[in-house]
C-alpha cells in the first residue's frame, strides 16, 4: 500500500527524495531474521534528521547487533502530510517502508522544546495512541532523548521511557532487555525499564507540588544521568549513510571530544554532557580515514562543544591536512572558541579552502562576560580576529545573546561598538546573529528571570545601529519566550501542547511556519499564563526537574549564581583543579583527555 501510494504521489510533493530512502550505506536486513525492530525518529524533515549526529550514531550502534534492526523515520513536509491523511496512509520506515506503529520500539530524539508540537504530529501521523496509559500490548513501546530530557515534564505522558543522558551504552542494555520481555504486559515492560540506570518512566511517577516522586517502592527516587566514560571505546559511524538530497550538514564527521568545563553559566550542553571525554588522535584519523573511503566525501568536520578545546588540537589537524590535503578534503571546525584560535590552526585549516568562519563572545562587555563566565577578553577577541584575517579570512560572523542576567542597556550598546571595531580592521563582511537568553534547567541560571518578548524588542532597537557597518538578525522574540515556557514548565504543559498542536502547531523552529498565536490560544484556553513562568526562581524552592540527577550538585548552582551577581569567575578545571560541582564523584567519571588525564 505505501509503495502505491508513494508511485502515485511523489510527483506531487516537495523534494520527493525525502520520502524513498535505500541510500547509499543505509542497512536492510530480513525481518524475519531479528528479534526486534526499532525506529530511530527524529521529529523534524528529512534533511534536519539527518544531520542529527546523535541518531546516527545509535542507528549504527543497534545495528550491529545481529537480531536487531534499526530503521528510520521523519515527519514529512506539511504538503506530504495532508496528501498522507488523504489517503489515510500511516508515517513509515524509510529502509522497508513499514507503518512505525508496527515497530517493537519507537526511539525519538528531542533536541530542543519547540520539537514538543513536532512530537505530537509524529504519533498521529504514525497512528499510535498519544498518551502511554491509552496504548495497548500491541503499540510499540515509545522512548524518549536527547537533551530535553533534563527536564521532561512536559512532554511526560508521549513517552513509554526517556533516556537521560549518553545514549551509545545504554541503547544497548533497552535493545536487549526487550528482546527478552517482548509481549509482556506494559506496566512490566515499565516497571523492568525502571531498572535501568538513566531510564525515566513517567508512569511509575506523580505529581506533588512543583515536583514528581515515586509511586511504587523500589523506583530510583532520582534518575541519575547516563555517562559515557571513554569516548575511544564507542564505535563510530564510518558507514555514513550518504543523502538522498542536499541536507543541513552534509559532510564527514567525528565527534572529537564530549563535554565541557568552562562552564559558562548559561549553557545547558555544559552540564548535561560533562565532564570532558577527548579522543585520541589515532582514533580520529583511523575512523576518518575509513568514514572517507566509504562515503568520498570532500569535507571532514571535527565535531565538539569547543572543538579548538581538545588537548592535541593542533597535531590533530596538521596530520589530517597532512594526510587529505592532496586530496583537496577541507577541515572544519564548527566550533570555534575565541581564547584560543592561533595563527598556525587558523593557517592549516585554511591552506586546503575556506569552509567558514563563526564566534560566539555573547557577550561585549568584560563585565558581563564575568557575569556569564565567559572567560575571554578583549584583548582575546581582536587577537583571534587578526590572526584569522592574516590567514586570509575577509568575512566573519560573530554570536551574541540578549537579556542576560544582570544585563543593562550600556552592556547591549558594548555589542555596536564592538561590531563596529571589527569592521574597522578591514573585514569585507561582518555579520552577527543575535539570540535571546533562556534559563535552562540544571544550569547555575536556572533560576535567572527571562525577559519578555517586548523587552526584547526594545533591546534590538539598540542594536539596530549596527546595521551601518554589519549584517544583523535577530531571533524571533516570541520563539525564545516559548521555548523558555516549556523549559522551565512542568507536567501541566503537557495539554498545552497537545492543544497547540490541535490548532495546527508543527514545525515552530521553522520561522516561516512558527505562528504564537496557535499557542496564546492554547494557554488561554487552559488558563494558563505563559508569563508567569518568565520570572525568578527562589534558590531553595522546588523545581519540576528535580528528579532529574544530572551529576551536578544543587549547592555548586546555587554558588556560581551566586558569584554571577558578584561578577566572580570560576576556571576550567580541566587545568585548574576540581571546583566542586559533583559530577565525577557522583557519576564515577572523570576528565579524560587524549594526552592523558586531566586534573
Amino acid at each position: 500500500m505505501i509503495l502505491r501510494f508513494l508511485n502515485e504521489v511523489l510527483p506531487r510533493v516537495s523534494k520527493p527524495s525525502r520520502y524513498i530512502g535505500r541510500e547509499i550505506n543505509s542497512v536492510v536486513k530480513d525481518p524475519a531474521e531479528v528479534r526486534l525492530r526499532v525506529a530511530l525518529v527524529f521529529p523534524d524533515v528529512y534533511e534536519v534528521g539527518m544531520s542529527n549526529h546523535g541518531l546516527e550514531i545509535l542507528y549504527h550502534v543497534l545495528n550491529a547487533q545481529p537480531d536487531v534492526w534499526a530503521e528510520r523515520s521523519y515527519l514529512p513536509w506539511i504538503d506530504m502530510m495532508e496528501k498522507m491523511r488523504e489517503r489515510d496512509v500511516p508515517l513509515f520506515t524509510l529502509e522497508s517502508h513499514t507503518p512505525v506503529k508496527e515497530m517493537d520500539v519507537i526511539g525519538i530524539s528531542v533536541e530542543s522544546e519547540l520539537l514538543y508540537s513536532n512530537v505530537v504530529e509524529f504519533l498521529k501521523l504514525s497512528k499510535i495512541p498519544l498518551f502511554y496509559w491509552e496504548r495497548g500490548e500491541n503499540d510499540p513501546i515509545v522512548l524518549g532523548g536527547g537533551p530535553c530530557s533534563s527536564n521532561p515534564e512536559p512532554i511526560h505522558g508521549l513517552f513509554d521511557a526517556i533516556v537521560v543522558g549518553d545514549g551509545e551504552e545504554v541503547i544497548l542494555e533497552i535493545a536487549s532487555l526487550l528482546k527478552e520481555i517482548k509481549g509482556e504486559k506494559r506496566e512490566s515492560i515499565w516497571r523492568e525499564l525502571s531498572k535501568i540506570e538513566g531510564v525515566y518512566v513517567p508512569a511509575l511517577y506523580e505529581r506533588r507540588g512543583n515536583r514528581v516522586f515515586p509511586i511504587q517502592p523500589g523506583v530510583p527516587e532520582k534518575v541519575r544521568r547516563r555517562v559515557v566514560r571513554d569516548l575511544n571505546e564507542q564505535p563510530v559511524p564510518v558507514k555514513k549513510i550518504i543523502p538522498n538530497t542536499e541536507v543541513v550538514h552534509d559532510r564527514a564527521v567525528i565527534e572529537i571530544s564530549r563535554g565541557c568545563t568552562r562552564g559558562c553559566r548559561f549553557c545547558h550542553a555544559s552540564v548535561f554532557y560533562r565532564p570532558v571525554r577527548e579522543r585520541t588522535l589515532e582514533n580520529i584519523v583511523e575512523n576518518l580515514e575509513e568514514m572517507l573511503r566509504n562515503t568520498g566525501y570532500e569535507e571532514v568536520s571535527l565535531l565538539s562543544l569547543s572543538a579548538m578545546d581538545h588537548s592535541r588540537i593542533e597535531e590533530t589537524v596538521r596530520e589530517l591536512v597532512r594526510r587529505f590535503g592532496d586530496q583537496k578534503i577541507a577541515v572544519s571546525i564548527p566550533s570555534t572558541r575565541m581564547d584560543s584560535f592561533g595563527v598556525e590552526i587558523a593557517s592549516m585549516i585554511s591552506a586546503v579552502r575556506k569552509t567558514g568562519l563563526t564566534f560566539a563572545p555573547e557577550a561585549a562587555s568584560q563585565r558581563l562576560r564575568n557575569i556569564i563566565n565567559k572567560t575571554l577578553t578583549d584583548e582575546d577577541i581582536f587577537d583571534s580576529l587578526a590572526a584569522a584575517k592574516s590567514a586570509g579570512w575577509r568575512r566573519v560572523k560573530l554570536y551574541f545573546m540578549v537579556g542576560l542576567p544582570f544585563e543593562t542597556d550600556e552592556d547591549v550598546m558594548e555589542i555596536v561598538e564592538l561590531l563596529k571595531r571589527v569592521k574597522g580592521m578591514g573585514f569585507k563582511e561582518v555579520s552577527a546573529s543575535v539570540s535571546i537568553f533562556i534559563p535552562k534547567p540544571h544550569t547555575p541560571f536556572q533560576f535567572a528571570r527571562q525577559i519578555t518578548p517586548e523587552e526584547a524588542r526594545d533591546k534590538f532597537k539598540i542594536l539596530e545601529k549596527a546595521r551601518r557597518f554589519a549584517e544583523l538578525s535577530f531571533h524571533d522574540p516570541y520563539m525564545s519566550f516559548l521555548e523558555g515556557v516549556l523549559s522551565r514548565g512542568g507536567r501541566e504543559l503537557l495539554e498545552v501542547i497537545v492543544e497547540a498542536n490541535a490548532r495546527g502547531a508543527r514545525f515552530d523552529e521553522w520561522s516561516e511556519v512558527f505562528d504564537f498565536e496557535r499557542w496564546r490560544g492554547a494557554f488561554e484556553k487552559l488558563g494558563i499564563d505563559p508569563y508567569a513562568y518568565l520570572r525568578e526562581r527562589d534558590l531553595n524552592e522546588d523545581l519540576p526537574w528535580d528528579h532529574i540527577d544530572m551529576g551536578v550538585a544543587r549547592e555548586f548552582l546555587v554558588a556560581e549564581y551566586e558569584k554571577a551577581k558578584k561578577g566572580l569567575q570560576t576556571l576550567d578545571c580541566r587545568w585548574k583543579g576540581c571546583f566542586g560541582c559533583g559530577v565525577c564523584p557522583s557519576l564515577k567519571v572523570k576528565n579524560l583527555l587524549a594526552g592523558g588525564d586531566a586534573r
